[in-house]
């Protein structure tokens, strides 16, 4: 279910660009395009992940699924800048839940033992995301971007047919609960847990945005770009590996938040001295810190401050603020790039520390409370 939800997300990153300029859309329409996805999760995802505390999680995920599937092949037929943006729209609201939905999927049948280790079923989207980048370059350079839509359709029916397949939360939640969902409040301790992990996950804005950009300013060539991008993702899974039983630890995941935002102040402000090739590998290595625990963190953190008939709609209120962050933090480094080069990475410190700062309140005004994984 993980390794076929990001086998579209690791082709459609690098390569639905490629697919917009094909169709002859100017750099700017491009632009416009691919802001529609980060605007949807901003707005849409808290209310269509939180459909998961009504309905059953995994059939949702299905219905998800098999939506995006239908509109990435209408997609392929288009040509304007008008329908392709309304159906990336489309697509993005369904989207918004999968990724989240499976988590919770995937977090409940940890807590309730079903399985044993959340990172080592999680892994397999790290896994697929890189195979991805790498065999979708292969074939769009034998037969074009044409392809690009209906491969993404491709993706998410399989991952639609593999949702059905999944499990439902263990014992299910009753219907009482489900009929008292929307009057169950998120306390303090949970929004700031969330504006915790936000921050963490907004300090990699600048990266991802200029760090190509200014790794090959440096001199540094598109292999060994290739090779610095894929180490912090090997190193992602590394973590997820070794230490996926952080997502079933409940409130101790603060604790891993705090530690990704210490990691990430180290490694963007030492990335802003531009340290050389050998020290930004080493680097490179500390996204296992700065995404891997934080992701397992604020799992384990979300789910035992969440009320229990709204552990999707959690999910949906992280990955809204997450993107909200990102977006904000993305256009600022826009504008920082261009006045002071590296130092666009030394301005994502401050936003770690806020991270920082934001989790320790949270295990502050949370402790003494065992949640559901222990003692923080």
């Amino acid at each position: 279910m993980h390794a076929l939800n990001f086998l579209g997300v690791g082709f459609y990153l690098p390569f639905f660009p490629v697919w917009l300029a094909s169709k002859g859309l100017s750099d700017v329409d491009i632009g416009y395009v691919l802001a529609i996805p980060i605007l949807v999760r901003v707005f849409v995802a808290s209310s269509v992940t939180g459909l998961g505390d009504r309905l059953r999680p995994n059939l949702l995920l299905a219905l998800l699924n098999a939506l995006a599937a239908i509109v990435y092949f209408l997609l392929a037929l288009q040509a304007q800048l008008i329908p392709i943006a309304i159906l990336t729209a489309l697509s993005a609201i369904a989207l918004s839940g999968v990724v989240p939905l499976a988590d919770v999927l995937t977090t409940e049948q940890v807590k309730a033992g079903a399985l044993r280790d959340y990172g080592r079923v999680r892994l397999w989207g790290s896994v697929t995301f890189v195979l991805s980048n790498l065999v979708g370059g292969y074939l769009i350079a034998l037969h074009g971007a044409w392809l690009i839509p209906f491969v993404l359709a491709g993706s998410s029916s399989l991952a639609a047919l593999a949702a059905l397949q999944a499990p439902s939360p263990p014992g299910g939640i009753s219907s009482s609960v489900r009929v008292s969902a929307p009057s169950a409040r998120f306390r303090l301790p949970f929004w700031l847990a969330v504006g915790a992990a936000a921050c963490v996950n907004a300090t990699h804005a600048a990266l991802y945005a200029f760090g190509s950009l200014h790794w090959r300013s440096l001199g540094f060539s598109g292999e060994v770009i290739g090779w610095l991008w894929a180490v912090a993702v090997l190193a992602e899974i590394a973590v997820f590996l070794v230490a996926g039983s952080i997502a079933a630890r409940g409130l101790a995941g603060l604790r891993w938040i705090a530690l990704a935002a210490v990691a990430a102040a180290l490694r963007f402000g030492m990335m802003s001295a531009d340290p050389g090739l050998a020290l930004t590998f080493l680097l490179q290595l500390l996204h296992g810190a700065t995404f891997g625990c934080a992701h397992l963190g604020s799992l384990a953190a979300l789910s035992a401050l969440a009320p229990e008939a709204r552990r999707a709609a959690a999910q949906g209120r992280l990955v809204a603020a997450g993107a909200l962050a990102m977006g904000v933090t993305t256009v600022l480094s826009g504008y920082l790039y261009r006045q002071f080069g590296p130092g666009v990475f030394l301005a994502m410190v401050p936003v770690a520390l806020l991270g920082l700062v934001l989790a320790a309140l949270a295990i502050l005004k949370a402790r003494g409370n065992t949640g559901r994984g222990g003692r923080i």
